[in-house]
């Protein structure tokens, strides 16, 4: 029924598309700006409303409404705006790479963006409340589409009440000198590989950023919404400078390396799930911050060195792997030799010293500059509400399983597998990944934890409710505690636990086989 309300919906913007689209030519895809018709509509339409209710008037959990009642409750001045060396001096060095030699004492802006989808408000009220008041902006994407081209309903659309929420003030004061929350929808009807739709989408963001001021001088930060920096780091990166000064915004400005790479420990559906290292080993000792696995995707680059923002004339365009399907503009990867992977075999000293702009993609697949981990953030992975939201984003979004509404909760992959067993608390020995037991003790003891997980009550009302989350889900899928996630699930290698959705299979398997012998029979004879 999801899919057939989300059909329902692309097919009257198709139908709709001579009015609403703004076409480029003859041959380029028509994209849609959505405008109060189609919000009318989904307004409208009783069960394409009911995909997202408006929060406050939903039933709610016990930890999200926890949660919210602090990221709705978060009025005044912000508490950390006034500028004091000391202490900025403090935070520069809480972070390995940053420097500050007291000459700035003027905030550098930070224009944020990201994609958002059917995130949960566990993560955006999570984000929110750890930013809140420092982005000058914040510039999001919604498609109409998932990666695998799977139709969706627009949910952040004007009027709706995710967009009121997201627009009241949670991600700081409103006003001229407050921070502005956009959010803007990307409707492409031709397909094209999951990536590549990511990717242009996230030029938008870039686009968005020039038209809202974003200069040389100012920070670019791009993450998926459930990638959250901390408070500290943020407002470190405002002050601090990274080494040989490559944050520098005067015309000799190269862009050889002009980004900061942020490192998050992990959390898998609960704050009390965290990722353990692969590399750590039981019984040796480590360094406390190679006891996280360290998920690498949010960047920040300095202004001078953004597509659109930077000098054009003085660096140089590079060669990329794909076009953008709407504007016809080279999109996605760099060609091998121009930069990723550490690889600037084909430019080795750029054009007269002068190195390319960073495009969207190049904000998620580039490395240079430096790499920062502990402190700097947190990813909460999989903070969903139900399993069937789970099951959705593996059958449709990134990372495709085809039999998401098939397997095991536990079985769809190695993080639902960790998920699954933390859960239950059981032993993960030999596992692709792994929970370090007591992480976030550990991680609290050595870092500042989100401000998410510092509300009373939040973490473990969030715990309970996933182990409740898994145990209903086991009662229709079954339970698969012999899966590690270091191979493709398989029923009769890992499932421990029928649930109903095993045992109907299992009497259909069994009256085969006994169909099947009863005709081996009957040759027989």
């Amino acid at each position: 029924p999801k899919l057939s309300i989300h059909a329902l919906a692309c097919v009257f913007v198709l139908i709709y598309l001579p009015f609403l689209a703004v076409i480029n030519n003859v041959s380029s895809p028509i994209v849609v700006t959505i405008d109060d018709s189609l919000t009318a509509f989904t307004q409208n339409n009783e069960e394409s409303a009911s995909a997202h209710l408006p929060l406050m008037s939903m039933p709610m959990s016990e930890s999200l409404s926890i949660l919210m009642a602090e990221v709705l409750n978060i009025n005044g001045p912000v508490p950390d705006d006034e500028f004091n060396i000391s202490t900025e001096k403090e935070r520069c060095n809480q972070f390995d790479g940053l420097v500050y030699d007291g000459k700035r004492t003027k905030r550098r802006r930070i224009f944020a963006g990201g994609l958002i989808a059917d995130d949960s408000w566990h993560v955006l009220g999570a984000n929110a409340m750890e930013t809140h008041g420092i982005f000058h902006s914040i510039s999001l994407i919604e498609s109409n589409r998932t990666q695998s081209f799977e139709p969706r309903a627009l949910r952040f659309t004007p009027g709706s009440k995710d967009l009121e929420i997201l627009q009241s003030g949670i991600y700081g004061p409103t006003g001229q000198n407050g921070t502005a929350v956009y959010v803007n929808q990307y409707v492409n009807e031709i397909k094209t590989g999951a990536m590549e739709r990511e990717h242009m989408m996230r030029e938008m963001i870039l686009q968005k950023w020039k038209e809202r001021g974003m200069t040389r001088d100012d920070i670019g930060i791009i993450f998926d919404v459930d990638e959250i920096p901390s408070r500290d780091f943020l407002r470190a990166a405002q002050i601090c400078d990274p080494p040989d000064d490559n944050w520098r915004t005067t015309p000799d400005q190269t862009c050889r390396a002009p980004s900061i790479r942020l490192s998050y420990p992990m959390m898998e559906g609960s704050p009390k799930c965290v990722h353990g290292s692969p590399k750590a080993k039981e019984g040796v000792e480590t360094p406390v911050k190679n006891l996280f696995k360290r998920f690498i995707s949010s960047c920040m680059v300095i202004g001078a060195c953004v597509q659109g923002i930077g000098d054009s004339e003085k660096h140089p365009l590079v060669p990329r792997t794909k076009n953008d399907t709407i504007t016809g503009e080279p999109t996605s990867s760099r060609k091998p030799g121009y930069g990723e992977e550490f690889n600037w075999s084909k430019m080795p000293n750029g054009k007269d010293g002068y190195f390319p702009l960073w495009s969207a993609a190049d904000f998620r697949r580039m490395t240079g500059g430096i790499g920062i981990f502990g402190g700097v953030g947190f990813h909460l992975h999989n903070f969903f509400n139900s399993a069937d939201d789970i099951r959705f984003k593996y059958a449709y979004y990134g990372h495709v399983h085809k039999n998401a509404f098939d397997v095991p909760l536990g079985g769809l992959n190695a993080d639902m597998n960790l998920f699954v067993k933390c859960a239950h608390d059981i032993d993960d020995t030999g596992n692709k990944k792994r929970r370090l037991k007591n992480g976030l003790d550990i991680l609290g003891r050595e870092y500042k934890l989100p401000a998410a997980f510092l509300v009373d009550g939040y973490v473990d009302a969030r715990h309970n409710e996933m182990v409740k989350l898994v145990e209903e889900d086991e009662k229709e899928y079954g339970r698969a505690d012999n899966f590690d996630g270091n191979q493709l699930y398989k029923e009769e290698h890992h499932l421990t636990h029928s649930g109903r959705k095993n045992k109907v299979k299992a009497v259909a398997d069994d009256r085969e086989k006994k169909d099947e012998q009863k005709d081996v029979d009957i040759s027989m004879k």
